[in-house]
């Protein structure tokens, strides 16, 4: 359950669509050859919904009153803990054992410096794909080359994996200001 400040009630996240969504594509993914998932343990104290930038600095501009927002102007903010520990013996791992000569990782966190560092002078190819977030010098100087598999901003708006996709084409935004 989190409390949801528009709304002003607790939402039970079990009981929604994105929930049995996502456990649906992380089943099915699972199952695929050569992929592993780490999930970490959720921090339920450290989650809840979060007011989106565009909105939040139209609002402190005066552009729109609190009686404008609406629900799809907040994100659901879940923190994790453990995951990058557990990647990290994963890389770790399969470089002791020899197991693998390619790692391809989703993500652009340079707390895999060392796991990526270590996995490279072990003779592994490695990959990322930082999903066009900007990624670190340590990190660049660390990995193997980058291979985006999304669209790049905007056009990954219309993705249906994209956090922001909501079936509509993605609203301009004056938030530049």
């Amino acid at each position: 359950m989190v409390y949801h400040p528009l709304l002003q009630t607790q939402v039970n996240l079990a009981k929604s669509e994105l929930f049995s969504w996502s456990n649906d594509f992380f089943r099915a993914l699972s199952s695929k050859r050569k992929v592993a998932i780490r999930r970490g343990e959720t921090l339920e104290t450290q989650g809840g919904y979060t007011l989106r930038d565009g909105p939040l600095k139209k609002l402190c501009r005066g552009a729109i009153s609190v009686e404008d927002l609406q629900e799809h102007d907040f994100v659901l903010e879940i923190s994790q803990k453990g995951v990058d520990m557990r990647i990290g013996l994963d890389i770790a791992s399969l470089a002791e054992r020899g197991l693998v000569n390619q790692i391809v990782m989703i993500s652009g966190d340079s707390d895999f410096v060392p796991a990526a560092k270590h996995a490279r002078r072990s003779g592994i190819d490695f990959i990322l794909d930082p999903m066009w977030a900007p990624i670190t010098d340590s990190l660049a100087e660390h990995i193997d080359g980058i291979r985006q598999c999304v669209s790049p901003p905007p056009r990954n708006m219309t993705d249906p994996l994209h956090i922001d996709y909501r079936g509509d084409s993605p609203e301009q935004d004056d938030d530049e200001l």
